[in-house]
């Protein structure tokens, strides 16, 4: 049985139980837009990071990651759905601006752009309301059906391998990815498990048939 560091257990068999991510990396969508139903953790104690708030995007000078500054109100017991946003910090205004040089020539920036420059400079009441919308953002542009809920308990998986909150707490992931081309591809290598946002810019559409493999 998987022990996390949560309050509140519920025995679970065969749930699919992810963390609901900051524009999450690619193999994350992959896992996530392939499971018929999805139930999103924000009963755990918020760990340290994690792709919660962190994404990484590919610019001029390689990989570049971002994070979200959070503030946790209980210290080490504030719950996922606890944590909110620092927006006395000048995050927002970075992160567009990261995001607008890595991927202003990209293929659809013109048409995702606009929506992620909106869906930053909102203010939200916490990360995970910031993180909701962003996912289900994803899955219209991706044209994948929402179904999706959070947990009311902390949901305590037998099977490791259904656990994705564990997957997706590792700082480095090391899926194997099949190649799309890249705004810098003609200077950099392909680089792998990017942030969602890199194969949306770049591929529009099709990425939805890169997602389904």
């Amino acid at each position: 049985m998987v022990a996390l560091d949560g309050i509140g257990y519920s025995q679970g068999l065969n749930k699919m139980v992810f963390p609901i991510t900051y524009f999450g990396p690619i193999p994350y969508f992959q896992d996530l837009l392939k499971s018929p139903a999805v139930t999103f953790e924000q009963m755990e104690r918020f760990p340290k990071q994690t792709w919660r708030n962190r994404m990484n995007i590919l610019t001029a000078n390689g990989v570049l990651a971002l994070s979200v500054p959070c503030k946790k109100p209980n210290g080490k017991n504030t719950l996922t759905k606890e944590v909110v946003i620092d927006y006395d910090a000048s995050w927002q205004k970075d992160h567009w601006g990261a995001i607008e040089s890595a991927y202003r020539h990209a293929p659809y920036f013109f048409y995702y752009g606009d929506l992620v420059h909106d869906i930053i400079f909102r203010n939200y009441a916490s990360l995970l309301e910031m993180n909701w919308e962003i996912t289900q953002q994803i899955y219209h542009w991706l044209d994948f059906e929402w179904n999706a809920k959070r947990s009311e308990e902390f949901e305590v998986i037998s099977d490791q391998s259904q656990d994705k909150r564990l997957v997706y707490s590792k700082k480095n992931l090391e899926h194997q990815q099949d190649r799309y081309i890249q705004v810098f591809s003609d200077t950099l290598p392909f680089e792998p498990n990017l942030s969602i946002l890199d194969l949306l810019m770049n591929e529009g559409p099709l990425a939805r048939k890169y997602i389904l493999g």
